[in-house]
């Protein structure tokens, strides 16, 4: 009987979380400051074009970006991240282009280290802000994208040059 229980409950709870990811959104921010206490940040919303932000050589397959955050989500005072933990947890650092996480899930000092390198450097990034299962709960920081590189444009720049037109 208890083991029917916990069959019939699986699906809400699947139904739970597919409701927080339903409502992640992406918006373009320069992080302001961090509090390690709080393990909070503060964000400053910005003007930025996805596809300046994202370019990716004709043919490859687009990054899914979550719809634009609305003015509500940025009511809030502060944003969550999470520096340690499993690998959907934490609060990931991605490269642009391959979109490879670059976060040390191990170490509790390196997400800390590249949020102030952001903050210092007034570095405008892609920020995936959901909302944890719950309604009272605040939007969190679940994934940073940084912006594009030099060394980045090249490689597509080379991959656009491999291209052949089909006629």
């Amino acid at each position: 009987m208890r083991a029917w229980s916990v069959i019939l409950a699986i699906p809400f709870l699947c139904l739970a979380a597919g409701e927080a990811h339903a409502k992640s959104c992406t918006a373009f921010v320069t992080i302001t400051s961090y509090d390690p206490g709080s393990s909070t940040v503060e964000l400053k919303k910005a003007k930025g074009s996805e596809r300046k932000f994202f370019p990716k050589p004709e043919g490859a397959t687009g990054t899914k970006i979550p719809k634009k955050c609305s003015s509500r989500v940025f009511k809030q005072d502060s944003f969550p991240v999470v520096a340690t933990g499993g690998r959907l947890k934490i609060t990931q650092i991605r490269e642009n282009f391959s979109g490879k996480m670059k976060n040390d899930t191990e170490d509790p000092n390196w997400l800390p280290a590249q949020l102030k390198k952001l903050i210092d450097e007034k570095v405008m990034v892609a920020a995936i802000l959901r909302p944890p299962v719950g309604k009272k709960k605040p939007y969190g920081v679940s994934a940073i994208y940084l912006p594009i590189t030099p060394d980045e444009l090249k490689e597509i720049e080379r991959l656009e040059n491999l291209a052949e037109d089909v006629e």
